[in-house]
């Protein structure tokens, strides 16, 4: 199987909060890190270069901030799967209704062969996806939910695939 496109995220949920408030929950850190990662060295603003941590996990990246759009859009440059290539990611916050927002989320850029790039993309929906929910959790009832690090728990062993039977 070969790919004739490179693969693309585009994962949303709608979000029952302003815009403003969800984007202030992705640009600040304070908030941001309620539900998403551990650490960040600071505002998602214009030119920002950030590194962000995810503790739990003991992994880090760096983020390049290249455009913010107050309650409308943050753009950016993500080195977090691949320090080499990075991909642009893109939050993008449309109003719904009075007070109710759609978030959308794209990643590309995916680099390597055809298998690392749709194995990335595939890890990165599912990232998001759960970013999402956690957001959704956090901002319309204030819940916490840990899906960033419940979603690979340390030492967990998985039992193999048994293949036997399915060919």
């Amino acid at each position: 199987m070969m790919l004739k496109e490179a693969p693309a995220v585009n994962v949303g949920m709608l979000i029952r909060r302003t815009p403003h408030d969800v984007f202030e929950a992705l640009a600040d850190p304070a908030i941001t890190t309620r539900f998403w990662y551990t650490k960040s060295s600071g505002r998602m603003s214009p030119g920002a270069e950030l590194l962000w941590e995810w503790e739990m996990y003991g992994v880090a990246g760096h983020v390049s901030v290249l455009q913010v759009e107050p309650d409308r859009r943050i753009r950016f440059h993500s080195e977090t799967d691949d320090p080499e290539h990075p991909t642009t990611v893109e939050f993008r916050f449309v109003p719904y209704e009075s007070d109710k927002t759609y978030v959308q989320v794209s990643e590309t850029g995916f680099r390597g062969d055809g298998d690392t790039c749709v194995a990335r993309a595939l890890d990165s929906t599912a990232g998001y996806t759960f970013l999402l929910s956690a957001l959704k959790a956090a901002l319309e009832h204030d819940i916490t939910l840990r899906v960033i690090g419940d979603a690979h728990p340390p030492d967990l062993l998985l039992p193999p695939d048994d293949r036997a039977g399915l060919e």
